[in-house]
């Protein structure tokens, strides 16, 4: 069986001699070629059955001598998994004539242990130009597929790290709550998007509801700072576990907290701000063993299609000082 070598001719050797011309034959190129590649090579028939070997792929199964893999298949070396995917391969194109380049094959091997090679399968054209079986080459990648597979982790953990900070950089590090950044962010997106509902004749709205802690002054003053901070975390939570699915809250500064009740009108804003003020005030704060008697004062306001960001925020605060001008304790 012809390999399809031709020979080569070598014209070099210049000197104050004569020249002389070198002629190396097929079979010392073959050889070269399969004694030294580092790359597996091989050569197949047309029932997928080594006629040739090179060295290295001898080595890949601690064999001594390529000689002793002919006439066998991949279906002696390999999982039968892998093999029949080769063989398959093989089958293809020595239908179709067409190689296949540089395709990535996983071996399990029967430790558990995981290697990648890069191969590529040629046909082999007999003297009638008829396929009378394949070639090809493979190398191992597992090294580089490591390194893609640590690079990916790496990018995975500082896209998860690059999240982390952004959640951090939203959140208020006291209440857990949306910060005051974030809440003008938001709101603004809110705004927009409903303006957009309301021009298309969509009748829907949202509204804004502020929250001030009574009497925040005097806990910091009487209990000192840390019952401050306490009391800001103690009502945060009720705020947060008391909203509904689609309720976004936030912690504005100092003890003003805000929440952007979606889909809602001022009918259902005021009674869920109701709601939330009996809840605080019918619950017990303690610090140090002392009770401190908490409550809310809060104001309630409906978007409306004329408002810009800093109308509608006006507005809600002019009726939460309402509420704590009239006695605290309520919603306005």
């Amino acid at each position: 069986m012809s390999l399809g070598f031709s020979n080569i001719e070598k014209v070099e050797n210049n000197s104050d001699h004569n020249q002389k011309d070198h002629l190396i034959s097929d079979s010392m190129i073959l050889d070269i070629i399969m004694r030294n590649s580092q790359d597996t090579i091989y050569f197949k028939d047309r029932d997928s059955k080594f006629i040739a070997n090179s060295r290295a792929h001898a080595d890949q199964f601690h064999l001594e001598n390529p000689k002793e893999m002919l006439g066998k298949s991949d279906f002696d070396f390999f999982p039968t998994e892998f093999a029949m995917l080769a063989y398959l391969d093989e089958k293809k194109i020595m239908e179709t004539g067409i190689p296949i380049l540089g395709k990535q094959e996983k071996l399990i091997k029967e430790n558990g242990e995981c290697v990648w090679f890069s191969a590529s399968k040629y046909p082999i054209y007999g003297n009638n130009g008829e396929i009378i079986g394949t070639w090809g080459t493979s190398r191992d990648i597992t090294a580089l597929k490591q390194a893609q597979e640590e690079l990916r982790q790496l990018n995975e953990k500082l896209e998860n790290n690059n999240v982390e900070l952004q959640k951090l950089s939203d959140l208020d590090g006291l209440s857990d709550l949306y910060n005051q950044r974030k809440f003008y962010e938001i709101l603004e997106k809110t705004i927009e998007i409903y303006k957009q509902k309301q021009k298309s004749e969509r009748k829907e709205s949202f509204c804004i509801l502020m929250i001030d802690i009574d009497e925040f002054k005097k806990i910091n003053d009487s209990f000192g700072h840390p019952a401050g901070d306490r009391a800001i975390r103690f009502i945060a939570d009720i705020i947060r576990n008391n909203k509904r699915q689609d309720d976004v809250c936030f912690r504005c500064g100092g003890d003003e907290f805000a929440m952007i009740l979606l889909e809602t009108g001022i009918k259902s804003a005021r009674y869920a701000a109701e709601r939330l003020r009996k809840i605080i005030e019918g619950s017990s704060f303690f610090y140090h063993n002392n009770e401190i008697r908490l409550t809310i004062s809060a104001g309630v306001k409906e978007f409306e299609m004329e408002d810009t960001t800093y109308a509608i925020l006006d507005k809600v605060d002019k009726s939460l000082y309402i509420s704590k001008n009239n006695g605290k304790n309520q919603v306005n």
